[in-house]
């Protein structure tokens, strides 16, 4: 992944300088070699670029700084957070993002005022953002929503404005999280610093019970306009409806794609790739089922990549094959076949969904054997059908409508292209 440098004619360039507090860090600050991008897109899952891994006992700042914004009015940053690797105890807070006033100094050294905070807290085993700015009398006004930041890579945007004028409060600070925006702060009264330069990473306060890994990639900076989430894969406009659940599912690691850069949304889901969406779509990034030491199907041996994911499906009772003792690992998995996998994955092997007394789709009628299942879905919000009144139940499912099935069945965040 790579850190981004706008042009300084149209936005704000950085210079970005390895920088960590004296003594023992926080662990290591590392700036990881990212891969050759793909269509000039940017993939910041992976590849990324930049990690603080933060180690007991000593938990000192680490972070990279920007060093190019020159007395800002106007000052809007972008950046990908994942926290899929970092342990935080109950109430433990750091800073992840600030940006000062004052001359820009030679780190570890803090010039000034930080006028623009962002704050990674967390509470009840969930984390959370909250964001502060620095008003003229020396106090500190919060954005009064915290926002969860969800495993997985997260895309955060600030635009901060200060004040016109003495008196004239019309300073503001805007939020967007995986491009939706979020309720901000406006009326401030803070025109009398300006933005000099700011810090990215574990930039302070890391208590004592954190401990991890903080993954970060592109960072971009700029004076006005809505900078916006990077499209992934050049075969998924971000026009595309689908966007937002293929971003979402390459966010949550569940999938990077059917080779790099390149998604492939109109392929069909094979059974044996099922059994794998399902399972990290349940279980989250990094899960691995047990080794296959027996085969369970007799077309799934143990030397098949597959066979580990299968085996755990069957051993859940989300599945008992195809019929003869075979799973049929390479056929396409159907609209109704999926909608009985993601309920049972969901809720247990013993889960059985409401009778079918009115039919929800015109072409899965209370006679179908998977009418129940198919009703469910529909009435979960996971499905609204393939056009019209159908559900074209034997139709195989795509990589695009995967990724619809998934994230909504399992409440992946989803991101959106536009502010």
């Amino acid at each position: 992944m790579k850190i981004t440098r706008p042009c300084r004619a149209a936005a704000l360039s950085l210079a970005l300088g390895l920088a960590a507090a004296s003594g023992a860090l926080a662990g290591t600050l590392t700036v990881r070699p990212g891969v050759p991008n793909v269509g000039g897109l940017a993939r910041y899952t992976g590849s990324h670029g930049l990690e603080v891994n933060v180690a007991s006992p000593n938990r000192n700042p680490a972070f990279v700084q920007t060093s190019h914004p020159t007395s800002e009015s106007l000052y809007r940053a972008r950046f990908y957070v994942n926290l899929l690797s970092l342990s935080m105890s109950n109430g433990d807070e750091f800073e992840l993002f600030s940006a000062y006033d004052g001359a820009d100094p030679v780190p570890p050294a803090t010039s000034g005022n930080a006028l623009l905070r962002a704050v990674v807290r967390h509470t009840a085993s969930e984390n959370w953002l909250s964001v502060f700015v620095r008003l003229d009398n020396g106090t500190e006004a919060e954005i009064p929503s915290t926002i969860e930041l969800a495993n997985g890579w997260r895309v955060v945007e600030l635009n901060w404005v200060k004040s016109t004028a003495a008196g004239a409060n019309n300073g503001r600070l805007d939020l967007w999280v995986d491009g939706v925006a979020r309720t901000g702060l406006s009326g401030l009264d803070n025109d009398v610093a300006a933005i000099n330069y700011g810090r990215w990473g574990a930039v302070a306060g890391v208590d004592s019970g954190t401990s991890g890994t903080v993954k970060l990639d592109d960072f971009a900076s700029q004076r006005t306009g809505y900078i916006g989430l990077l499209s992934v894969f050049s075969d998924v406009p971000s026009s595309s409806p689908l966007w937002p659940f293929i971003q979402g599912l390459y966010a949550a690691e569940i999938t990077s794609g059917c080779s790099p850069g390149v998604f492939c949304p109109n392929n069909v889901v094979t059974r044996d790739q099922m059994a794998v969406f399902l399972l990290v779509a349940k279980e989250g990034a990094g899960y691995s089922p047990p080794a296959c030491t027996t085969p369970v199907f007799a077309d799934v041996p143990c030397s098949s990549p597959f066979a580990p994911w299968v085996n755990e499906l069957a051993a859940r009772g989300v599945t008992s094959g195809c019929g003869g003792g075979n799973y049929c690992p390479a056929t396409a998995v159907t609209r109704d076949q999926m909608a009985v996998f993601l309920l049972v994955a969901l809720e247990g092997s013993s889960y059985s969904p409401p009778a079918c007394t009115t039919p929800v789709f015109t072409d899965v009628p209370c006679s179908s054997g998977l009418a129940r299942w198919v009703n469910e879905v529909a009435a979960r919000g996971i499905t609204s059908g393939c056009g019209g009144t159908s559900y074209c139940p034997a139709n195989p499912v795509t990589r695009g409508q995967m990724a619809v099935f998934l994230t909504t069945a399992f409440g992946l965040p989803v991101q959106r292209s536009g502010p």
